[in-house]
């Protein structure tokens, strides 16, 4: 299979169909090292949850250290599945920033349904 473009990727990740949407992300991780600030735009624009979900957890997989207070600014989203990826992303992060913000948010938000 010939390797599709940033593009084609983004319209795969916002397809219906499972299979479809996960070949979409899994090519969309290996664009995260080039196209990192194109999808952080991508997200912050998208106005569907559950799409906007897939892009936090696509920023949260970069594992940059500059995804830290995005993922942080998720945290306030009126989107539960939003502020879930969020969080999840910062508790896994791997790095002591994102696990004390992740702390933090858990200690203030004890009423929330993902926590």
């Amino acid at each position: 299979m010939e390797t599709p473009t940033f593009e084609e990727c983004v319209g795969m990740l916002r397809s219906k169909d499972p299979m479809t949407y996960e070949d979409g992300y899994q090519w969309l991780q290996g664009f995260l090292s080039t196209h990192f600030k194109d999808i952080v735009v991508l997200m912050q624009k998208e106005q569907d949850e559950d799409i906007r979900s897939k892009f936090v957890e696509l920023v949260g997989d970069s594992k940059r250290s500059e995804a830290i207070p995005i993922l942080e600014a998720e945290l306030k989203s009126d989107l539960m599945a939003v502020r879930s990826w969020a969080y999840s992303s910062l508790l896994y992060f791997e790095d002591p920033v994102a696990e004390k913000i992740a702390e933090e948010f858990r200690a203030q938000n004890p009423n929330e349904d993902f926590l």
